[in-house]
């Protein structure tokens, strides 16, 4: 349980710390009025997902991945799990950025064997490869993040328990 607090703390600081570093927390409030700080609407297109999350790893945009990221049912352990893999994404070179479909039964083990379900049905998968090293097992480093479209904009979709565990 200490672990875990300590764990938040420095989560947060280290957010607080990157927000800091990149201007975010810092400004006038009429800058905040100006057309550059407006969101950017969310992305309909493979081209437009991968040049919007590019931007927003590229740049710690922290706002536009959370905007991105569909949140409806997520617990708040799923969501700073969610938050950390994100930050874990930020100011790494990207080597590559491709949407690719995603099969029919790509979530079959998932939910048979561990009870999740997609809160938005997953139809492509995005993968961002990073440009560092191999890891130990010869792959490059990736992030994958599972994609499904609501109300014709991309969302990220987020693997939740449909229930008690079995």
């Amino acid at each position: 349980m200490i672990d875990e607090r300590i764990a938040i703390v420095v989560s947060a600081l280290l957010f607080t710390v990157v927000l800091a570093v990149t201007g975010s927390i810092s400004g006038s409030a009429s800058e905040a009025n100006t057309a550059e700080a407006r969101p950017a609407p969310l992305p309909n297109s493979a081209e437009e997902v991968v040049a919007y999350v590019t931007r927003a790893l590229t740049t710690h945009d922290l706002d536009a991945f959370e905007r991105l990221v569909e949140w409806k049912g997520a617990r708040p352990i799923r969501k700073r799990m969610m938050l950390a893999q994100i930050r874990y994404c930020f100011g790494r070179p990207i080597r590559s950025a491709v949407v690719e479909p995603f099969p029919a039964d790509g979530l079959q083990q998932a939910k048979s064997l561990l009870g999740l379900d997609p809160n938005v049905p997953v139809t492509e998968r995005l993968r961002v490869v990073f440009d560092e090293p191999p890891t130990s097992f010869g792959d490059l480093p990736t992030s994958v993040f599972l994609l499904g479209k609501e109300d014709g904009v991309y969302r990220v979709s987020l693997l939740l328990a449909s229930g008690p565990p079995n």
